[in-house]
């Protein structure tokens, strides 16, 4: 029995367990569960569904509105992919307007990236945020970890870490644990696999690393036991 509970900063499961506290990620227009205790949720506009201006306004609209509701208390997943077959300054467009809408609402940033670190680092230093920003299923290598740390992002492993030797084991090898989060994201297995993954990486406890997690997420989420 562990003294606090798991976080799991991103996932799009619908399950629910006692030991687990979650951030679902949903989507402009989803319906989402009224506030059980330890169901959160992240909205946005993520790059890969990109549409026209005219769309991708009434969709950020939609996601101003789900930002009324107390337990909607992160923006994202958003961000920024080369990959994605969608126009690139749209996607600036688009993220720059939830990097606004994170600073107005005062709510943490969920930040899918793709090939486009550089960008990335470009709008912090124009925005100067003051909310978190938190990149999801990180997988960069060090020097690039090393970047974004010394901006006070924050980062979120996933599945990657399982395999040895990859730029998300490395990463998380050198980053503080000030720094990490883990998330199921669509990861059919166990978030408590992760944290005990992430455990061997540190060579630390699963119960250290547990309670620094949920230590983080208490400070990014500085408003949450007043919120309720």
């Amino acid at each position: 029995m562990y003294s606090v509970p798991f976080i799991d900063i991103h996932t799009h499961s619908e399950k629910h367990r006692r030991e687990i506290v979650t951030v679902r990620n949903i989507f402009p227009g989803d319906g989402f569960a009224a506030f059980t205790g330890r169901n959160f949720y992240s909205i946005g506009l993520h790059p890969w569904h990109i549409k026209s201006q005219d769309e991708n306004n009434r969709l950020l609209q939609m996601v101003k509105e789900a930002l009324e509701f107390d337990h909607v208390c992160f923006i994202g997943e958003c961000g920024l992919d080369k990959v994605a077959n969608s126009d690139f300054n749209e996607q600036k467009r688009v993220f720059m307007a939830q990097a606004f809408m994170a600073e107005e609402f005062k709510r943490p940033l969920i930040i899918h990236c793709v090939k486009a670190y550089g960008e990335i680092l470009e709008f912090h230093k124009k925005l100067h945020p003051e909310m978190p920003w938190i990149m999801h299923g990180y997988n960069a290598n060090v020097q690039i970890s090393q970047q974004l740390a010394e901006k006070g992002v924050l980062f979120s492993f996933g599945e990657n870490i399982f395999k040895t030797n990859s730029k998300s084991a490395e990463s998380f090898k050198y980053l503080p644990l000030e720094k990490i989060f883990f998330e199921t994201d669509e990861y059919d297995g166990d978030i408590i696999d992760m944290y005990t993954k992430g455990a061997e990486i540190k060579n630390i406890t699963i119960e250290t690393l547990t309670k620094a997690v949920w230590n983080n997420f208490s400070r990014v989420e500085n408003s949450l036991l007043s919120r309720f």
